[in-house]
């Protein structure tokens, strides 16, 4: 069932209705309804392919939409440039995690600052008190970090946009479980602070259930099945999750 994007009620922050978009005239998305409450961890799974990093990109600007659409912080959004959805409080962490690897870490978390100026200051402490290994490597190059370092300093590094949604596509990928657990203690800490919300991509389905407060899962560029995260059944793993 879709939402009315005219009529966003106070508790949701964004409003996806109907969103189709395509590569190369090939359909990836096909009619996607999904919405993220104020406050609120959504986890959205599918196996490798169905289209999740694809929707991330278009709640982002960075693909075009075809159909459909999205409605942020109470603004529709669809035709808006990327810069200016970043501006309104979008901040996304892409698979990879995109840092600048020849600026050191200070340059690099420097970058974010200049844009979010005064802002971005104020929230400076909250990073490092996240990932105090952030505040340890100032002055190393981004590119000799390890891979949990780089992905905690992406993270920081949105984190000082002051975003109200924060997009995340497989924050876990390749990195060792004590990082894990420090990224999954952040989204905690930063979801009790109640001003985020945060869109989780995530393979490793034991962090994005414990991560998540509800959950969305796509096939085939659709939701197939959605709710809370707590309900994220063995069952359910197994019909559309497991390769």
């Amino acid at each position: 069932m879709s939402t009315n994007p005219e009529s966003q009620p106070d508790d949701i922050l964004l409003t996806v209705d109907g969103l189709k978009a395509s590569y190369d005239e090939s359909l990836i998305l096909r009619g996607v309804d999904m919405v993220v409450p104020r406050n609120s961890v959504v986890a959205l799974l599918g196996r490798n392919g169905v289209g999740k990093t694809t929707l991330l990109r278009s709640i982002m600007g960075l693909i075009p939409r075809t159909e459909g659409h999205i409605e942020f912080a109470g603004e529709r959004i669809e035709e808006m440039r990327s810069d200016r959805r970043a501006r309104l409080g979008l901040g996304y962490v892409p698979q990879g995690r995109d840092i600048f690897p020849n600026l050191t870490v200070g340059e690099n978390l420097e970058v974010s600052l200049s844009i979010a100026g005064k802002a971005g200051k104020e929230r400076l402490d909250q990073v490092y008190d996240l990932f105090p290994v952030i505040k340890a490597m100032l002055g190393r190059k981004g590119g000799v970090l390890s891979g949990g370092q780089q992905q905690q300093l992406a993270i920081g590094r949105a984190l000082l946009t002051n975003p109200k949604l924060l997009i995340l596509d497989e924050p876990t990928e390749g990195i060792q479980p004590s990082i894990i657990d420090q990224i999954e203690d952040a989204i905690h800490a930063l979801k009790k602070e109640g001003d985020l919300s945060i869109i989780l991509v995530e393979q490793y389905l034991d962090f994005a259930k414990a991560a998540s407060d509800t959950f969305y899962i796509l096939n085939r560029g659709c939701v197939v099945q959605k709710g809370e995260s707590e309900a994220l059944s063995p069952e359910i793993i197994s019909e559309h999750l497991t390769v």
